[in-house]
């Protein structure tokens, strides 16, 4: 099965909620309707070449070649910023939230918000992270869902255009450029410290017209899986020597968005429970950090929300969910720290789904 792996917060742009020049005014100063005049700036932003390697791998089609990332240097910045990654390369039995020390962090974050009791149960940021002019986000949450296929299942939250839509509708054209043809390639030079590849492409989105004007984005995109049950999700924009892979059918360029960062990552907790941490600095064309932040933070919030209703939906008899596990073929193997019990793969059924129709990472979340 070929999934199409698309990062694009540039939708975020959309969303964008602008802050009324002056102060001390008697109106809102919250206004979802209005970007300041100075901010309608076009900029190019582009991947960080510190993480990509000058090696490539077969996609599947038209004899393109994908570049493929520094795996230990992005694996290793990750690392540094999500205690979630750090317990999915390392621990054999990752603790979640639970086991987070926020005192052993690396970079000196600013908690926004802390509540241990609800579905958001932090957020953090740090401002201007390696001096990129944006935020660097990290929003922990707490949920509920099937342990099959968890780390597919919850990507294709952020990655397929049915479920985005039913909580962020501002995308014009998501498309698939290109996957790996071979995912074998991708583990040459992902080793074993890193994961089993489960997913590994290219992809381009471009949103509609709103407050703000098009945006458009090209990412490389994974998904990967471990024995503990752990699986992350990462993307990292393509740098402009790649731009001969943007769709021909989509000849004129748009301000550029990027995420300079992105991961989210899902930890077991328990035979049905599961932590998530979701980490991005994203930069959108025109938008300065200080309005960017809490932009970024609500959406990531909405994407939670709705999450937690669809993961609930896996346990339930015709749930959306749980009609999509029927479509996946068993785990070869229950990896769940949390059962001792291993299912017998079966074949993949036939029935057809209209979430593999169409599949786009996009960010945020």
């Amino acid at each position: 099965m070929k999934f199409l792996l698309i990062l694009s917060v540039a939708l975020l742009a959309s969303r964008a909620v602008a802050i009324h020049e002056g102060v001390g005014t008697q109106q809102n100063p919250y206004n979802p309707s209005f970007i300041p005049r100075r901010h309608h700036v076009v900029i190019a932003a582009f991947g960080n070449p510190k993480y990509y390697s000058d090696n490539f791998v077969r996609a599947d089609k038209n004899g393109a070649k994908l570049k493929v990332p520094k795996f230990d240097v992005f694996f290793d910045e990750l690392q540094k910023v999500s205690p979630f990654v750090k317990q999915a390369l390392h621990e054999e039995k990752p603790g979640g939230i639970a086991a987070i020390d926020d005192t052993a962090d690396v970079y000196k974050w600013k908690n926004m918000e802390r509540h241990p009791n609800r579905l958001i149960s932090q957020v953090d940021k740090i401002d201007n992270f390696q001096n990129n002019g944006v935020p660097l986000i990290r929003v922990r949450s707490s949920l509920r869902g099937p342990s099959k296929q968890r780390g597919i299942y919850f990507s294709e939250l952020i990655s397929t255009t049915e479920l985005r839509q039913r909580w962020d509708a501002t995308n014009k054209v998501v498309e698939t450029i290109y996957n790996a043809a071979d995912l074998d390639d991708v583990k040459t030079f992902l080793g074993d410290d890193y994961g089993e590849p489960e997913l590994f492409g290219i992809g381009y989105v471009k949103t509609k017209q709103s407050v703000v004007s098009p945006r458009e984005q090209m990412t490389l995109c994974g998904v990967q899986t471990f024995p503990s049950g752990a699986s992350i999700v990462w993307g990292v924009e393509l740098e402009e020597d790649q731009d001969h892979l943007f769709p021909k059918d989509q000849p004129k360029r748009m301000p550029r968005s990027t995420s300079h960062l992105f991961a989210m990552t899902m930890i077991p907790t328990g035979e049905d429970t599961f932590d998530v941490e979701y980490v991005l600095q994203l930069d959108v064309g025109g938008l300065p950090g200080w309005l960017l932040g809490p932009v970024v933070t609500e959406t990531v919030k909405k994407m939670f929300r709705f999450a937690e209703k669809y993961c609930e939906s896996g346990f339930e008899e015709g749930g959306e969910l749980a009609k999509r596990l029927a479509a996946f073929p068993d785990d070869k193997e229950e990896s769940s720290a949390f059962s001792d019990d291993q299912e017998e793969s079966s074949p993949q059924t036939d029935e057809a789904c209209v979430l593999d129709e169409k599949r786009a990472l996009l960010m945020p979340p």
